[in-house]
C-alpha cells in the first residue's frame, strides 16, 4: 500500500477549517503533516500530531508533497507561484485572484511547467452536481437556459466585494454546463458597500450557442440561497443545496412554455449515488488526479476566465 500523500495547509481560518474537518474522513489516502497558522491551537484541531510553522515559505520548504492554499484571494497569487517554484502540486481556493493581469500571469505559468493546480470552485465537484451533468450528458439535450443564485446575509469581508465572494461559484457552474465562453455579459449593481463595491449583483450572459445564463449574488438577503435551474429542451432540473431532495427534475418543453400556460409538473426527487460532501469530493478528485486519475478540472483556464468576466463586469459597474 502507497504511503499516505503529505499534505501542508496554509490558512486555518473560516474556510481552513473546514479543511480540517474533512482531510480526516479520507483515511489513509493522505496525511496533514504541515499546518501554517497564527493561532498555534488549530493544531488541535488535526487527530493525529503536525508541525506548526507560523510562515508560509516555511510550510512551502517543508518536506510536503502537496499544498492547499486556504487563505484570502489577495494571498493566492504569491503563495500559488511560490508552490509553482518549488515544484508541489496544490489546491487554491477561488477566486484563483483578484485581477486579470495577474490571472493571466498564473495560467500561462501553470501550463508552461505543467505543475498540478486545481481551483477549488467547490460546486462543480458536488456529487449531486455531478450526477446532473450525467443526466444531461445521457440526454443528449442542449441546456437553453442555466440560472444560478447564491446569497445570504454576510459575511461583510472588507478585501473582497459580495461578486469576487460569490460570483465564482456561479460562474465557474455555468461555464461548465455550457462548455463555452459569453459573448456578452450585462451587470447590474445593487446597494453599494462603503468602499463603493456592490453588494448584490446580477450578472446576464449571452453564450455563441444562444445559450442565456443569468447569475444573481450578494450579500444582503435574509436567508442563504444557493440554487441552480437547468432548462433543456424536455425537462427542468433544480439543483438546492438548503432542501433534503437536493436534485430534482421535471418535464419542461422549452420551446412550449407560454403553450402550458405557466404550469408545470410537480418536480421529482432524483437520487445521488456519492454520499460525500463537496469538499470531501473535490479532495477526493485532487488525490485522484495526482494518482493518474481524471484532471479535467485541474489548471487555471476556467479560473482565469471567471476573473477576467468578474474584474470586466465590476468595472461596468462602477463606471
Amino acid at each position: 500500500m502507497a504511503a499516505p500523500l503529505r499534505l501542508g495547509l496554509i490558512g486555518a481560518g473560516r474556510w481552513g477549517k473546514v479543511y480540517l474537518r474533512t482531510l480526516p474522513s479520507l483515511g489513509e489516502r493522505c496525511r496533514l503533516t504541515h499546518l501554517c497558522t497564527s493561532r498555534p491551537e488549530n493544531a488541535g484541531l488535526v487527530p493525529h500530531p503536525v508541525t506548526v510553522v507560523p510562515e508560509w515559505r516555511a510550510l512551502i520548504a517543508s518536506p510536503c508533497d502537496a499544498v492547499i492554499i486556504a487563505t484570502p484571494p489577495a494571498t493566492h497569487a504569491e503563495i500559488l507561484e511560490a508552490c509553482l517554484e518549488a515544484g508541489k502540486p496544490c489546491i487554491v481556493e477561488k477566486p484563483l485572484c483578484l485581477d486579470v493581469a495577474t490571472a493571466e500571469r498564473l495560467d500561462a505559468r501553470v501550463r508552461a511547467l505543467d505543475i498540478p493546480v486545481l481551483v477549488n470552485h467547490i460546486h462543480l465537484f458536488d456529487p449531486a452536481y455531478q450526477e446532473l451533468k450525467r443526466l444531461l450528458a445521457q440526454s443528449g439535450e442542449p441546456v437553453r437556459l442555466v440560472c444560478s443564485e447564491g446569497v445570504a446575509f454576510g459575511p461583510f469581508r472588507p478585501e473582497t466585494s459580495a461578486l469576487w465572494d460569490w460570483g465564482p461559484h456561479d460562474l465557474g457552474l455555468a461555464f461548465d454546463l455550457l462548455g463555452e465562453r459569453p459573448a456578452r455579459v450585462d451587470a447590474l449593481a445593487g446597494p453599494r458597500a462603503p468602499d463603493g463595491s456592490p453588494e448584490m449583483a446580477s450578472l446576464r450572459m449571452a453564450f455563441p450557442s444562444g445559450s442565456c445564463a443569468w447569475v444573481h449574488v450578494g450579500r444582503l438577503a435574509p436567508e442563504k440561497r444557493r440554487t441552480l435551474l437547468v432548462a433543456t429542451d424536455r425537462r427542468l432540473y433544480r439543483l438546492d443545496g438548503t432542501t433534503p431532495s437536493r436534485l430534482t427534475s421535471a418535464p419542461f418543453r422549452f420551446a412550449e412554455r407560454y403553450a402550458a400556460g405557466g404550469t408545470l409538473a410537480e418536480p421529482a426527487p432524483l437520487p445521488v449515488p456519492s454520499p460525500l460532501s463537496p469538499m470531501a469530493a473535490m479532495l477526493t478528485y485532487f488525490l485522484d488526479g495526482l494518482a493518474g486519475g481524471d484532471r479535467r478540472y485541474f489548471g487555471t483556464a476556467l479560473a482565469c476566465e471567471i476573473v477576467r468576466v468578474i474584474a470586466d463586469s465590476e468595472a461596468a459597474m462602477t463606471a
